[in-house]
């Protein structure tokens, strides 16, 4: 049997609610699994390893880890918003060389599309410099936007599902907001995250499945021009008397920004 070889875990981009519960995962597991020894976790991202500062998780208190399942952010690790690009051939050398000083034989990068991209290319790399590296991404992104549009690989991102319930609640509350302040201020506009895909001003329509609040979602999967958008605003005004409306990021307001 060949000796065990270490793990490295980290965390990048913004942090969602459970994205410690991901981390508790892989310590648990990793904790039960010969093929690995010591479990170490990068200190903000993959900045922790240029810096070759390597937390050892197998030291802490399988309680003490237990209650990562209740931990929100990333306080714990630490998480980064560098990004290692394919002309930073320095920095991936680095990575390869920290990462075989600790004996390392599984590179686990917890975040989004570029992270996913990122442990793809330190595997890569790794082999073709006689490391014998497994490169995995655990899905981190309450955009819902890692995997494959038919959902059979990933169906969802851990994170989005908190972050749905979030806006149900907001979209609710800034119902109340709007109804009583609309004789001064009718629309009230909220912006949700998601540059390219609107799994998040989706979930807005859970508020309100009866569809009885003057509600209006826009999304940039389903564009419009503005002069429609004002118009389709202008016509719940005159029904209703005031108009919500949630709008992604990603939506193409023209001249306005």
């Amino acid at each position: 049997m060949s000796q065990p070889k270490n793990l490295v875990v980290a965390q990048s981009g913004g942090p969602s609610p459970v994205i410690n519960n991901t981390l508790r995962g892989i310590v648990e597991m990793a904790r039960d699994c010969q093929e690995i020894g010591k479990v170490y976790a990068a200190r903000h991202g993959i900045e922790g390893v240029l810096r070759e500062e390597l937390l050892d998780l197998s030291a802490q208190c399988p309680d003490e880890v237990s209650l990562l399942r209740y931990t929100p952010a990333a306080g714990s690790i630490g998480t980064c918003r560098y990004k290692l690009l394919s002309n930073q051939q320095e920095d991936f050398e680095r990575v390869i060389d920290v990462l075989r000083a600790h004996d390392v034989g599984y590179f686990i990068y917890i975040g989004g599309n570029d992270s996913m991209d990122t442990a793809n290319k330190i595997a890569q790399l790794g082999q073709a410099r006689g490391l014998d590296l497994v490169g995995i991404g655990g899905p981190k992104t309450i955009d819902n936007d890692v995997g494959d549009t038919e959902f059979k690989l990933i169906d969802h991102t851990p994170g989005y599902g908190s972050a749905a319930k979030y806006w149900m609640h907001a979209v609710q509350n800034a119902n109340e907001e709007n109804r009583g302040s609309c004789p001064a201020d009718p629309v009230l506009v909220m912006q949700a995250m998601g540059r390219k895909i609107g799994f998040i001003p989706a979930a807005a329509r859970l508020a309100d499945p009866h569809r009885e609040m003057p509600l209006q979602i826009y999304m940039a999967e389903n564009p419009c021009s503005l002069e429609q958008l004002a118009s389709q605003v202008n016509d719940q005004l005159r029904a209703d008397g005031r108009c919500l409306v949630v709008i992604s990021e990603g939506f193409d307001v023209g001249d306005l920004g």
